[in-house]
């Protein structure tokens, strides 16, 4: 069996995650960790296994003979080793965002149609049971879904200081709520046009409130509200779909309750004993990047599919900014 040599870059908690679906996936060696904060490598590399190098650079890994790397920093460091990895036509698995500009996930994009090696962005949430739910009853048109509402906080913007620093997270929706701006596209198709309101409430740096309305091609219309400083109040992450005299609603990625009609009894998926790695959607996204360096099969998310996420974002922030409604139809999709 040929194998998939890996490396992590950057060892945080992300990294331990990914790495322990890697180790036990046997068409996987795990060959470093890097960190530049090298007892952080050493630790992530003892876990991974026996003869796990830790290092300290992209470059080192490079020279361990890797194919394929994990890229798990901070959001606004993915670009560079991103790039650097496709330049020498090396797989990558890009934790997201994909970039915290649309210039930036262009750069990607058009690096990703040149390389032989394959890229793909960590979108866990669309392996996520909750969701799988979802989308099933979408695809299979047991749903038509004609309006459907979003919700996705942090209970604390300044705790740790960090998640309030635009510099380190490309801003807020950069960070957790980017999960459920690509959700949208992934569950309802591509986005008519955006409004967004937005404030600056607790945060001395950036927008921290919003209050975001998205309008479909398919018809579809979302009402999207995250707020930065909620204080974790029970369910922080939650949709709901509404179809014909019918509804799906999520909490959290813990349950998804589905009413298929008037009169009828409701449908109830309880997924609190499953293990978070498994009902979050990391250990079947990991599987399937594998699959697609073996078996050539598509990776889960495409560089061109993370730019479009990239580009509905920055339209909000637009949005937010100008006050006025972005039409996505006038601006160029390079799927069309």
């Amino acid at each position: 069996m040929v194998k998939v040599k890996a490396g992590i870059l950057g060892a945080g908690g992300i990294a331990k995650v990914h790495t322990a679906n890697l180790k036990n996936d046997e068409r996987v060696d795990i060959i470093g960790v890097a960190d530049i904060f090298k007892d952080k490598a050493e630790a992530l590399a003892k876990e991974a296994g026996e003869h796990v190098h830790a290092v300290e650079s992209l470059e080192e890994l490079f020279q361990l003979g890797v194919n394929t790397v994990y890229v798990t920093t901070p959001n606004t460091t993915h670009v560079e080793p991103v790039l650097n990895c496709l330049e020498n036509d090396i797989n990558v698995f890009s934790e997201k965002p994909m970039a915290t500009s649309l210039a930036e996930a262009e750069q990607i994009k058009e690096a990703a149609q040149k390389s032989n090696g394959i890229y793909n962005l960590g979108m866990n949430r669309r392996y996520a049971y909750v969701y799988k739910k979802v989308k099933d009853l979408i695809a299979t048109e047991e749903v038509t879904p004609h309006m459907a509402l979003f919700k996705m906080n942090r209970g604390e913007l300044l705790n740790p200081a960090w998640t309030a620093d635009p510099k380190a997270t490309g801003g807020f929706l950069y960070e957790t709520p980017f999960h459920l701006m690509d959700m949208c596209r992934y569950l309802f198709g591509e986005v008519e046009a955006v409004k967004c309101e937005a404030r600056q409430n607790i945060s001395e740096a950036e927008l921290d409130d919003f209050a975001i309305l998205l309008t479909f091609e398919t018809g579809t219309i979302v009402t999207f509200v995250t707020s930065a400083h909620s204080g974790w109040s029970f369910p922080f992450e939650k949709i709901e779909v509404y179809g014909k005299y019918s509804t799906i609603e999520t909490e959290e990625l813990e349950k998804v309750m589905y009413a298929p009609g008037l009169k009828q009894k409701a449908e109830i998926d309880d997924y609190f004993q499953v293990p978070f790695e498994e009902k979050w959607g990391y250990i079947e996204e990991d599987q399937l990047f594998i699959d697609a360096i073996i078996n050539g099969t598509k990776q889960p998310v495409t560089a061109e599919d993370g730019y479009l996420s990239t580009q509905l974002l920055e339209s909000i922030y637009e949005s937010a900014r100008t006050g006025q409604q972005i039409d996505l139809r006038s601006v160029s999709r390079s799927s069309k």
